[in-house]
């Protein structure tokens, strides 16, 4: 019974710690969907700048905040200051929606690591 037990615990820790990792296939069809309109998955800007090696200029923490709230890290960081006054149409990345979700950013954000 005690095994029983322990192993219907250990099942459910590794169910609940599998749904929390991110999804690569769901951050690149996020980023399909709602980014590629503006972004290049290379260094090459389109609306927006290319997205090539942004996780080594900027750490998750950062783009989780930036994805969440670009016009308010506008305001207060430096590198998103020279992102926007660099932008040679004059725009600001906007809110996205599906950027609202917490789960969604984070699977968008590995999918980022990713692009090389």
């Amino acid at each position: 019974m005690r095994s029983q037990l322990t192993l219907g615990f250990l099942t459910m820790l590794s169910v609940s710690g599998n749904s929390m990792a991110a999804d690569l296939a769901v951050g690149k069809k996020i980023f399909e969907q709602s980014c590629a309109y503006c972004h290049k998955t290379g260094y090459d800007e389109k609306f927006g700048p290319g997205l090539a090696g942004i996780s080594e200029r900027r750490d998750a923490e950062w783009l989780d905040k930036f994805l969440t709230n670009p016009a308010e890290m506008i305001k207060t960081d430096e590198y998103a200051q020279t992102l926007r006054e660099s932008n040679k149409y004059g725009l600001t990345m906007p809110a996205l929606p599906e950027m609202q979700d917490a789960n969604k950013r984070r699977d968008v954000i590995e999918y980022l690591k990713t692009i090389q």
